[in-house]
């Protein structure tokens, strides 16, 4: 709607807030004032104005077609793409084989990480990690792997 209002063919009233008195002006104004009527003809004019009649030139398009053996040259360059290239199969190997390799850069780069911090700040180990609580008794845990080793199993 904004487009006819640019040309000059029309006003532009808001859906949502229009009141009954903008409309009734709005109407008056495009029926009285004959400016609206003169751009629309002139728009109209110029949007007809083409060479030939529409079904003249459909006839001359397909007779033109069928004189040039299904005019090949004028398809769309889509029509010879390969299934690769249709489905852009090589841009999607190279984005997964891109995601592939920030993971695998990522994983390595925290893992990295981890093993240094873990040397520089080595932590305190409570008394629940090492394999033992407060009252003596095994809570499953290793020091080393967290498995349970043999002496600490309570059966």
């Amino acid at each position: 709607m904004t487009r006819v209002q640019a040309k000059g063919m029309g006003i532009l009233l808001e859906w949502k807030t229009v009141t009954e008195g903008q409309l009734y002006e709005a109407l008056v104004e495009v029926i009285n004032n004959c400016s609206y009527r003169q751009r629309a003809l002139k728009l109209s004019e110029i949007h007809r104005d083409q060479p030939g009649h529409p079904v003249q030139r459909a006839v001359y398009w397909i007779e033109y077609v069928l004189r040039h053996g299904g005019a090949p040259h004028l398809r769309a360059a889509v029509h010879q793409l390969s299934f690769c290239q249709y489905f852009l199969l090589d841009v999607a190997a190279a984005l997964l084989l891109g995601a592939a390799a920030l993971r695998l850069l990522l994983r390595r780069g925290a893992s990295l990480l981890s093993r240094t911090l873990g040397r520089c700040w080595p932590g305190r180990r409570h008394s629940a990690l090492n394999g033992h609580c407060q009252n003596g008794v095994v809570n499953g845990k290793c020091d080393r792997n967290g498995h349970v080793t043999q002496e600490k199993k309570v059966k």
